[in-house]
């Protein structure tokens, strides 16, 4: 798996594990450490995976793709909230190349960082960043900057009866990309979509949002730790990435990591 990374993205450090706690983590401390990146990280099983806000997420080894990718990076902190956005689209865009345009409107992105795939998960985005230590910045760079993503490869039927909701994996689209290049796509859609939002922000992706958004239209309840928050119908996103949901009182703006969206007819059915 590494020496086929490896040749797929020359002047990346590649590393691959059969089991670690967390990709992200393991980058997290790859780029404290001095290393600028860009890294890619995996492993064929994590013992403590997190999803959405530090949830913890497993899978058995083999049945998932687990890899986090890594940078150093100049985007300033007020300007990172739209990244899971951004990541989601480059990754949904790769995920597309490989399976063919005929595949087109089967594979969605759930606002703000899961990928579907005719409505069941088929992966999740979760994005974070480490502070480096003052000996460790350069060129105005205090942040080191990771992606990391779990696409489903396969036991979707069993997850989904454990999980008690509807699970998709890389088997079931007919995409024939092995896992190698799977995360090669990935991790090239998303160095370039990173320099992009870098040099023009998030304007060069709402219509490339648009494209993938799973929620367009549809009545959806918002939830905050659990609870309601507000329900109405999802309007896209506006220039900083905020999910627009229209309410009896009037539009309101979501934050990005601040809540679940969740279908309204799925949401009482978590």
């Amino acid at each position: 798996m590494a020496a086929a990374l490896r040749r797929a993205l020359p002047g990346w450090h590649v590393a691959w594990q059969q089991a670690t706690a967390s990709t992200n983590a393991d980058l997290q401390h790859y780029l404290r450490s001095g290393n600028p990146g860009p890294a890619l990280l995996g492993a064929h099983a994590q013992t403590s995976g997190r999803g959405r806000a530090g949830r913890p997420w497993q899978t058995r080894a083999g049945d998932a793709l687990l890899f986090s990718c890594g940078w150093r990076t100049l985007i300033e902190p007020a300007r990172l909230p739209p990244l899971s956005l951004v990541a989601g689209v480059a990754a949904c865009e790769a995920l597309s190349r490989l399976l063919g345009q005929g595949r087109d409107g089967a594979l969605a992105l759930k606002w703000p960082n899961d990928l579907y795939w005719h409505g069941a998960k088929l992966a999740g985005i979760l994005v974070e960043t480490t502070a480096l230590p003052a000996g460790q910045r350069s060129r105005g760079a205090s942040l080191g900057l990771i992606l990391g993503m779990g696409i489903n490869l396969r036991g979707a039927d069993a997850l989904s009866d454990d999980l008690g909701r509807e699970v998709a994996d890389w088997e079931q689209t007919g995409g024939a990309a092995d896992a190698s290049r799977l995360a090669a796509e990935v991790a090239h859609a998303w160095h370039a979509a990173l320099d992009l939002y870098a040099a023009g922000g998030f304007d060069p992706f709402l219509t490339r949002f648009a494209r993938w958004d799973a929620l367009y239209g549809q009545a959806v309840r918002v939830l905050d730790d659990g609870q309601l928050r507000l329900e109405g119908i999802a309007r896209g996103v506006d220039a900083t990435g905020r999910l627009q949901v229209d309410t009896r009182q009037g539009r309101t703006a979501i934050m990005v990591g601040d809540v679940s969206v969740r279908p309204a007819q799925a949401a009482a059915h978590p």
